[in-house]
């Protein structure tokens, strides 16, 4: 299993989607994060009672804008939501795994791989750097503030810590076409170290 991860706004999402194409399973943890923020599970509940009915927004599902408001402006908050929600993600991907055929490679985006300990339960971690402007602009083009970016980058690991935990790491200041063949070179060094009888398999 490869876990993909690295600053917001670095474009994890890009070398995932080219992962896929390369014949990866992908699993997106922001997308399971939602789900366990969905009314009726037990990650709604304990959200609700912990943080109260304010991250509500008129359709009593979890505001996600109001939620991340209210846990980036303080450290402490942020961390009992991640006591809540990264559990029950990680079991998910590990039950995710477990669902996986020979010859497939599971990568899992997750901006908080590292700190959330899904660390542990991956074969490699590849992390995606862009320039510090890039990833700013590609932030705002979806909506987010500067201060808002700011916020949540002072709650996310350095870049020294992301370069320092890697096996891989891909940059993202190329272009798409070098983009492309700096993953290919990866996954094709992947199949070699498989065939060696070491790592995870990079499936057909």
């Amino acid at each position: 299993m490869i876990g993909l991860t690295g600053p917001i706004g670095a474009g994890k999402t890009t070398v995932a989607g080219i992962l896929r194409e390369l014949g990866a399973k992908v699993l997106d943890a922001d997308a399971l994060v939602r789900d366990e923020q969905s009314r009726g599970t037990l990650g709604y509940t304990a959200i609700v009672q912990t943080f109260g009915t304010a991250i509500l927004g008129p359709d009593k599902e979890i505001d996600r804008k109001k939620l991340a408001d209210e846990v980036f402006a303080d450290p402490q908050k942020l961390a009992r939501l991640e006591r809540i929600l990264h559990p029950r993600v990680i079991a998910r991907i590990l039950e995710a795994r477990k669902m996986l055929h020979d010859g497939d490679v599971l990568v899992v985006e997750a901006i908080k791989l590292l700190e959330s300990g899904l660390r542990s339960v991956c074969d490699e971690v590849w992390v995606v750097m862009a320039p510090r402007e890039s990833m700013f602009e590609r932030l705002e083009k979806r909506g987010l503030s500067r201060p808002e970016v700011e916020l949540r980058w002072r709650n996310q690991y350095s870049e020294e810590q992301y370069r320092g935990a890697a096996d891989v790491v891909i940059d993202n200041s190329l272009d798409r076409d070098q983009l492309k063949a700096r993953v290919r070179a990866e996954w094709a060094r992947l199949a070699t170290t498989v065939a060696r009888g070491r790592g995870p398999s990079p499936g057909p």
